[in-house]
C-alpha cells in the first residue's frame, strides 16, 4: 500500500505563542500621540465646563454680547493649541504662539478700542488678540462649533446686524482656491464697513493671482503685502500677509509695533 506525503503539521515555537509586539520605537509613538490625545481631551472638557459655570450654557450665537457684557479671561495661545486639535479635513492648521501673538499686537496697532473686529477662519488669532487685549467688540467667524466655548457671546454663526459694521477683518481662507476666495469675498462684502473697512488677509502666496482678482476693489483691496512674516504650522506652502488699505505695507514691522504699542 502506498502511503501519501505527510499532511503538513504545525510547528509551535515560543514565538507563535507571543502576542503581537509593535517595535519600540513604534511604540514611542503611539504613546506620545495618545497621551496628547488625552491631554487635548481633559483641557476641552475643563475649558467647557468653565464656560458653562460662568457664562451659562447657551447655543452659540443665541444671545449676542453688547457693550454691559463682561469679556471673560481667554486661554493663552498654548493652551489654546493643546485643548483643540487641528482638524485636517477642514484645512486646520494653527499658527505658531509667537506669530499669534505678534498678529495680535500688529492688530491692535491698526485699531481704537471701539472699533468692531472680526476673525474669519483664523480662531488662533482670535484667541491671541482676547487673550492679550479681551476687546468686547472682538468677533469669531466659524464653521467649528467647538470654538464656541471660547466665548459663546463672541462665537458667530450667523449675525444680521454685522452688516456693515466691520472696522477690521482678520481672514485666514482654509482652502487655497478661487472658489471659496469668491465666497469670503463675498461675506467680506457684507459685513465690513464700507468707507473705514479694512481686511488683512493671510493665505499662500500660491494664490496671490486669485487675490488681485477677488480682493480688487474697496474695502477689500486693492491688496498690499505686508512685511510681517507668517508661522503657519505644517504646512510646505509658503504663506504670506496682505492688507487693503493704504500703507499696509507696513503692517506687522517691529518701528510700527514699537510707536504703536509704546
Amino acid at each position: 500500500m502506498l502511503e501519501g506525503p505527510e499532511s503538513p503539521r504545525s510547528v509551535y515555537t515560543s514565538l507563535s505563542c507571543s502576542p503581537p509586539m509593535l517595535d519600540p520605537g513604534t511604540q514611542s509613538i503611539l504613546h506620545s500621540f495618545l497621551s496628547e490625545r488625552d491631554q487635548e481631551r481633559a483641557l476641552f472638557s475643563q475649558l467647557t465646563q468653565q464656560t458653562i459655570a460662568t457664562r451659562g450654557f447657551i447655543d452659540p450665537g443665541e444671545v449676542l454680547a453688547d457693550e454691559d457684557d463682561e469679556v471673560p479671561p481667554m486661554l493663552n495661545v498654548d493652551d489654546y493649541r493643546v485643548a483643540f486639535g487641528e482638524d485636517w479635513q477642514l484645512s486646520q492648521f494653527w499658527y505658531s504662539t509667537a506669530f499669534a501673538t505678534r498678529l495680535a499686537q500688529s492688530i491692535r496697532s491698526i485699531t481704537r478700542p471701539s472699533d468692531n473686529i472680526a476673525f474669519l477662519c483664523c480662531p488662533t488669532a482670535f484667541v491671541a488678540f482676547q487673550h492679550e487685549y479681551s476687546s468686547k467688540n472682538a468677533r469669531l467667524l466659524e464653521f467649528d462649533k467647538r470654538f464656541s466655548v471660547l466665548d459663546p457671546k463672541r462665537f458667530i454663526p450667523y449675525d444680521e446686524s454685522l452688516r456693515g459694521t466691520v472696522d477690521v477683518a482678520v481672514v485666514d481662507p482654509p482652502f487655497l482656491n478661487e472658489v471659496t476666495n469668491k465666497n469670503l469675498a463675498t461675506t467680506l462684502r457684507q459685513i465690513l464697513n464700507p468707507k473705514r473697512g479694512k481686511l488683512v488677509m493671510i493665505t499662500s502666496t500660491s494664490v496671490e493671482n486669485v487675490l488681485d482678482e477677488v480682493y480688487s476693489q474697496p474695502p477689500l483691496g486693492a491688496l498690499r503685502r505686508a512685511v510681517l512674516e507668517v508661522e503657519h504650522g505644517q504646512l510646505a506652502n509658503d504663506f504670506a500677509c496682505w492688507g487693503s488699505w493704504d500703507g499696509a505695507e507696513r503692517f506687522g514691522s517691529l518701528d510700527e509695533l514699537d510707536l504703536t504699542l509704546s
